[in-house]
């Protein structure tokens, strides 16, 4: 007869619009830490906690009038009970399980009422609800100091990292316990009797915290030798013990605190105006952010893994997100302020832009994500999980250069040479030869020359890196273009300087993927660079604010 009340009960409160909504306003008060009131509610209570100790410790003064210690033991006191109590109410839907196990067929009436009993009890023994229930009773209300860790949320985060390190505090306890349990049974019956300060075991086990402490009161001394080699020992250990102790809490805390940076660069992204994510902070990362920086229409938020990474780009003065791009939580925490532009995934790994923007896609399905595709066969699979654009970044290049060196080549009707057949380079000399431009191809690399003539390149010529033959026939040539393609600009740097010393005197330009190098190719001799990052980094932000519409 109870059960089919209880029954129908739960339906009823289930089916009942006013419970849920009051019981989703008291769970979001009590523990959704972006539910926008949440704040107000945690500075009332906060203020409460400490008006409270405040009148304790005045209390004990007689410097309060009565009314104030009424006040605390009534109304104060009340406010935490009630508080208790919708903490117990808000932990568990009771009514929901009830109701699912009702649907299905020959459910045993111990599993209705056995799971929610077991989570509450659950909840009643954790330390957070063991704080609150203690801190009701006016003699405890020194205890309401800890209640903090509701309403202070990094305190709260820091409880958290202590409590990662459970099995470490454990293992520490256990073998602090039995080692001063040991050394003080040894002082005792070394000292017992002979150490007037030494009255009780107690006094014992008090002299071995002390001393493994390291607080040494001095109270109490050994006066034997055997009970001096007993403190040194424990001195030493207790020494070893802190420095443990020390490197775990220091483990446990700056893991918390990248957690708590990022939540406050994520507060920080929410008053911003037009952010524009970017997960990856490597070179073309790099340029993107600081386009949009110096053009001011756009703000730069970054979303990176890799610890030197994330420092560099706080030191450039990025607000910056230590994560990986496949983290639903920051993707959704983000998106809630809807002040986003855009997101680009732009690092190096294609497997982790396309996962990027799977996860993104998956957490808000409208969101505009422009992408960088390192591989061109992969585009099909950018396609399919729905970025908006796609840009290769050597192709941006490689239009704009190509464009260049067609005009170079109608006005002096000569050949082109490149230096390396590249990544850089390959696609750009399978459209120059399609089109019938005159060109040749210098290799260093016999796979990479190899390669360039099974490709069906004709004037192909390999180069010994250590001899400088080439260098007579390259100084007779006027009017041709030269172009730097290897793979690491360093090479690119060599060539550039061994063909202007060489006596090479028209038109050098390079292909570059390394900002850092751009300098050096200048003062090696380099006419023009085409900076694969700079290029496709104008190409992003082209995109950005023509909204996809001008890139193909």
């Amino acid at each position: 007869m109870m059960h089919r009340f209880i029954l129908k009960f739960s339906y009823m409160i289930d089916k009942s619009a006013r419970y849920q909504k009051y019981k989703s306003f008291f769970r979001s008060l009590l523990l959704d830490v972006n539910y926008p009131y949440k704040k107000y509610f945690d500075w009332f209570m906060i203020i409460l906690i400490l008006i409270s100790i405040s009148i304790l410790i005045f209390s004990k003064s007689d410097m309060l009038p009565q009314w104030f210690v009424e006040f605390d033991l009534k109304v104060i006191t009340v406010i935490f009970i009630l508080e208790y109590l919708l903490r117990l109410w808000v932990n568990f839907d009771i009514h929901k399980h009830i109701v699912a196990l009702s649907k299905e067929k020959d459910t045993p009436l111990s599993e209705y009422y056995f799971e929610p009993l077991k989570k509450q009890l659950a909840y009643l023994v954790s330390l957070p609800a063991l704080i609150d229930l203690v801190a009701i009773f006016p003699k405890f209300r020194i205890v309401r100091l800890l209640k903090l860790y509701h309403y202070m949320h990094g305190t709260s985060s820091l409880f958290r990292a202590l409590a990662s390190k459970r099995f470490e505090f454990i293992f520490l306890g256990y073998l602090l316990l039995g080692v001063t349990f040991s050394l003080g049974t040894v002082f005792y019956i070394l000292e017992y009797g002979v150490n007037e300060n030494i009255k009780s075991y107690l006094d014992a086990i008090y002299w071995a915290l002390v001393t493994i402490s390291t607080v040494g009161y001095g109270d109490i001394a050994p006066i034997t030798d055997t009970g001096k080699i007993i403190a040194m020992f424990g001195i030493v250990f207790g020494v070893v013990m802190i420095s443990f102790v020390t490197s775990v809490m220091v483990s446990a805390f700056s893991e918390r605190f990248d957690e708590l940076r990022n939540a406050d660069n994520v507060n920080l992204a929410a008053k911003m105006d037009r952010v524009v994510i970017i997960n990856g902070y490597g070179h073309l990362g790099l340029s993107v952010a600081d386009k949009l920086q110096k053009r001011g229409k756009y703000e730069p938020v970054i979303i990176e893994k890799s610890d030197e990474k994330v420092t560099k780009a706080r030191k450039d003065g990025y607000k910056t997100i230590c994560a990986d791009g496949s983290s639903a939580k920051i993707i959704k925490d983000l998106y809630k302020a809807k002040n986003i532009v855009a997101m680009l995934t732009l690092t190096s790994s294609d497997i982790d832009n396309i996962y990027f923007i799977l996860n993104a896609k998956s957490v808000v399905p409208d969101a505009v994500i422009y992408a960088r595709m390192n591989q061109h066969h992969l585009k099909r699979q950018y396609v399919a999980a729905r970025a908006d654009r796609v840009l290769e970044p050597y192709e941006v290049v490689d239009t704009k250069a190509l464009n260049y060196i067609k005009k170079h080549y109608e006005k002096h009707q000569k050949g082109v040479i490149f230096f390396g057949y590249t990544h850089k380079s390959s696609h750009m000399c399978y459209i120059m030869q399609n089109e019938g431009i005159k060109m040749s191809i210098y290799e260093t690399d016999s796979n990479r020359y190899e390669a360039a003539k099974k490709d069906g390149f004709v004037n192909v010529v390999q180069v010994d890196a250590n001899q400088h033959d080439y260098l007579e026939h390259m100084k007779t040539l006027k009017g041709f273009m030269v172009v730097c393609s290897m793979p690491e600009d360093e090479l690119n740097v060599y060539y550039a300087i061994t063909l202007r010393s060489g006596g090479f005197e028209d038109e050098i330009i390079a292909l570059s993927d390394s900002k850092e190098d751009n300098r050096k190719l200048i003062l090696a001799g380099v006419s023009k660079i085409f900076d694969m990052y700079e290029e496709s980094a104008e190409r992003f932000i082209e995109l950005i604010e023509t909204k996809g519409e001008q890139v193909v």
